[in-house]
């Protein structure tokens, strides 16, 4: 079968003869003329039925009904113009129950939580098909702005016998009679690789958190996005890769992915280089004018954290920066201390959220031992990784951050299970 897509059938010419696949979206039989909206993964094409015996077959198809046809192309008399395809055959390949558990029209609200229920009829959705194209164009430009800047893609276990994070959010298992979580982070492996010889690294896997979170941003599994480089002067060389990187993308996304944008009315506006550097004491001085006080040494919370990133919005024109030089105590045990005090670690922000979390690491074997202990984990767990420090590491550092929630705030979408295939949350474990 020599198939084509509706898109494709717009730039046909007319009288040519064209096949189809997909799903009947609509149905409408008017007595000597019948119409079917054929949609795919492209978009939607109108089929128009003339000769009685292919009228009559119309009468029992059901919408979402899968259907094969054949037929001429032709102008369409719709006001949005453009072609549209004569049917000269149709057959009926997969019929839908009539009964359909959600409204596929769009004219009558579902909830999130049901159609979540019920995503693989909420996935054909227009709307739905663009953000997991968008999703994967942005894997694509990720892969493609690093493998340029000598990067190495990396697979890393996803079952570890310990956690990267502290042990509250582990999910844990039984491994051949042993205790074994799933991996809550490539950090540990990625700093290896760099003590190996590797260089510059990266990898986008599957993450497991255990947090019972029920927010609009977090989730149990989570789609990572790690990168690590080796020979770096301070955390300030990331920061300048992270920038390019986003700005490549966005960039990407503008000219090659115009008609998915366009679908979920997004114009989008690359940030100008570089971002700004906002210390960890000058957001906790830009929120506390506001009337916010957050106590030096505790995290900035996720509403705090909104209204910063309108503050820095305003002060800055941008929605992309950085937070900086934030107090050890509040990051993990692996990054370098900038003093005693604070740390050379950092945020990216855009659109008032996180989007990753990195910082230049500790690389001497004696004090990253003495930061495990100092976060009141035992050195033992993590014997194998503090190892790889004995024999020669250089410099390094890199960041972590979630492609969910990159494709949640780059689309602008209200919450990040839009931007998961099939999510998974405290709440939920099918479909």
């Amino acid at each position: 079968m020599k198939r084509s897509y509706s898109k494709e059938v717009q730039k046909a010419k007319l009288g040519s003869s064209v096949e189809l696949a997909g799903w009947a979206a609509t149905v409408k039989v008017l007595g000597k003329i019948a119409f079917v909206k054929l949609r795919d993964r492209e978009g939607e094409i109108q089929l128009v039925a003339l000769n009685k015996k292919l009228i009559n077959s119309l009468k029992d198809l059901t919408h979402e009904s899968v259907i094969y046809v054949k037929g001429k192309v032709r102008e369409s008399k719709l006001k949005s113009g453009g072609n549209e395809v004569e049917l000269q055959k149709l057959e009926i390949l997969s019929k839908a129950d009539a009964n359909l558990p959600i409204d596929m029209s769009g004219k009558i609200p579902t909830d999130l939580s049901k159609r979540l229920n019920w995503r693989v009829l909420d996935l054909r959705d227009a709307k739905k098909y663009a953000i997991f194209k968008l999703r994967s164009a942005m894997n694509y430009y990720v892969r493609e702005y690093l493998q340029q800047n000598g990067f190495i893609e990396m697979q890393t276990p996803k079952i570890v016998g310990s956690g990267a994070e502290g042990g509250a959010t582990l999910f844990s298992l039984d491994y051949y009679g042993k205790k074994a979580y799933l991996s809550q982070s490539q950090q540990l492996y990625k700093q290896m690789l760099l003590a190996a010889g590797l260089d510059k690294v990266y990898e986008i896997g599957p993450t497991f958190r255990a947090e019972k979170s029920h927010t609009m941003r977090h989730l149990a599994e989570f789609t990572q996005f790690d990168f690590e480089m080796a020979f770096l002067k301070d955390e300030n060389d990331i920061m300048h890769v992270i920038e390019d990187m986003f700005v490549y993308v966005l960039k990407k996304l503008n000219a090659h992915n115009k008609s998915e944008l366009e679908k979920l009315g997004l114009n989008l506006e690359p940030p100008k280089i570089p971002f700004p550097r906002v210390t960890y004491e000058t957001a906790l001085k830009l929120l506390a004018k506001e009337g916010i006080k957050i106590k030096k040494g505790d995290d900035i919370g996720t509403e705090d954290e909104k209204k910063l990133g309108d503050l820095v919005e305003k002060k800055y024109k941008t929605k992309a920066y950085f937070i900086t030089k934030f107090p050890f105590g509040i990051k993990p045990f692996y990054i370098m201390k900038d003093g005693k005090t604070y740390s050379k670690a950092f945020d990216f922000e855009y659109n008032g959220e996180e989007l990753a979390s990195g910082g230049q690491r500790e690389h001497n074997y004696d004090k990253l031992a003495s930061q495990i202990k100092e976060k009141g984990l035992n050195v033992k767990d993590f014997e194998d990784y503090l190892n790889t420090f004995k024999f020669g590491t250089p410099a390094h550092g890199g960041f972590g951050l979630g492609i969910d929630r990159l494709v949640k705030n780059i689309l602008n979408l209200d919450n990040i299970r839009e931007a998961v295939l099939f999510p998974r949350a405290p709440e939920r474990l099918s479909p």
